[in-house]
């Protein structure tokens, strides 16, 4: 919400009381992206045929082939009588063989064979009770072993109390200068001091990016809407003031109220100082109010938030303080790495942005969330003299420097 509490303003006239913050709303992630298995490799089957085919058959026939060499049949052989003599011989002998051979078996078995025979062992031998003569079936393979699984270790996100005291924005650094110039434009209609809102915003979206990817997180821009009725947001319902809403990432500035300063302060007398007095405070609440959206980007509000809704009485409203007390220090981190440029290197106009931080706080309303008049010109003075976010760790501060 804005760093803009009621004030005195420029004497003697002040501006109107500013609110609390809106409450902030968590944000939904997706889920993560589903993988799968990659497809498995079938090698093509082996390819198998018949060998060539083969020529089988006997040799030819015909003539030339048993025959005479003059291509005849031989002539006949001569009879013989040599089959009459040689036939009772024949049948004298095979009547002797077969007589000794009937006497051979008359006589009974016997085992002196004239040729040796084959001769068989046997290893068994019965026993009364059998015995298992199995051999147990060894595995041809090991058994596999349950391996255990191994699980890469996640490192735990840290605290909250991690996140708003050590966050990497305070390591980043010195800011530097995008030569920011003060737009010309003046709050004398809405769309001009929407003009002057947008002129500021586009400088600040030169000047984050660099130390929020240095933090670790990817830069996003906000978006600005200055309104002068009454507007809705997803953050409450009809905003009192100018704040900052993470839910749509919107900056939402109460251009009603400037155009009713600057109106005003046409009739002072000394309406240069007056008009410098405005211009001041409209950079300053722009730049705090960026403040909250860098919070965001870098975890620190929704931290801050988890530990304020944890706590309750003072303790709370301390965490709010803490915060905006950052807000202001690291908008006037980017007043300051452009001071030259935008014209705050003295002069009137350093000088009414001096006195409007001196005349904030909360003694002017009726909550203690803002910060003190006493302490908050020494955060935005650290801001922007160091231009570095180092300066604003309000989370570790003591508490007397938050009040």
């Amino acid at each position: 919400m804005s760093n803009q509490p009621p004030y005195g303003g420029p004497p003697p006239q002040g501006p109107p009381l500013y609110q609390g913050p809106p409450p902030q709303g968590p944000q939904y992630q997706g889920p993560p992206p589903q993988y799968g298995p990659p497809p498995q490799y079938q090698a093509p089957p082996p390819q198998y045929g018949p060998p060539g085919p083969q020529q089988w058959g006997p040799p030819p026939q015909g003539p030339g082939f048993g025959w005479g060499s003059n291509g005849f049949p031989p002539p006949p052989k001569k009879k013989s009588n040599a089959p009459f003599v040689v036939l009772p011989i024949v049948v004298v002998v095979a009547g002797a063989v077969a007589l000794w051979m009937w006497t051979q078996v008359s006589n009974g078995p016997g085992d002196d064979y004239t040729s040796p025979q084959p001769t068989y062992s046997s290893t068994y031998e019965p026993t009364e009770e059998p015995t298992n003569t199995a051999q147990p079936t060894v595995p041809t393979t090991r058994p596999t072993q349950p391996q255990p699984t191994r699980t890469t270790p996640t490192t735990p996100p840290p605290s909250d109390s991690d996140v708003v005291t050590k966050n990497r924005i305070y390591k980043t650094g010195v800011q530097r200068s995008v030569n920011c110039r003060e737009s010309g434009a003046r709050a004398n209609s809405a769309a001009n001091a929407r003009k002057y809102y947008t002129a500021v915003l586009n400088c600040l979206n030169r000047a984050w990016p660099r130390q929020v990817a240095l933090s670790g997180k990817t830069f996003a821009a906000p978006r600005l809407i200055a309104f002068t009725g009454p507007v809705s947001t997803p953050c409450s319902g009809n905003a009192p003031s100018s704040f900052y809403c993470s839910a749509n990432r919107t900056i939402y500035m109460d251009a009603a109220t400037d155009l009713k300063r600057y109106r005003q302060f046409l009739s002072y007398p000394n309406r240069t100082t007056a008009m410098a007095f405005l211009r001041a405070d409209m950079s300053d609440t722009v730049a705090h109010e960026y403040g909250h959206h860098l919070q965001h980007l870098t975890g620190i509000l929704r931290a801050s938030s988890n530990i304020q809704y944890d706590r309750s009485g003072d303790a709370a409203l301390q965490m709010s303080r803490r915060l905006e007390l950052q807000a202001s220090c690291l908008g006037n981190v980017f007043l300051g790495a452009n001071k030259s440029s935008y014209g705050l290197n003295g002069g009137l106009f350093k000088s009414q942005l001096d006195w409007l931080h001196a005349h904030q706080g909360d003694e002017y309303g009726t909550r203690r969330d803002h910060g003190s008049r006493e302490v908050l010109p020494r955060w935005a003075n650290a801001g922007f003299k160091t231009r570095s976010p180092v300066s604003c760790n309000t989370y570790v501060a003591a508490a007397t420097n938050v009040r």
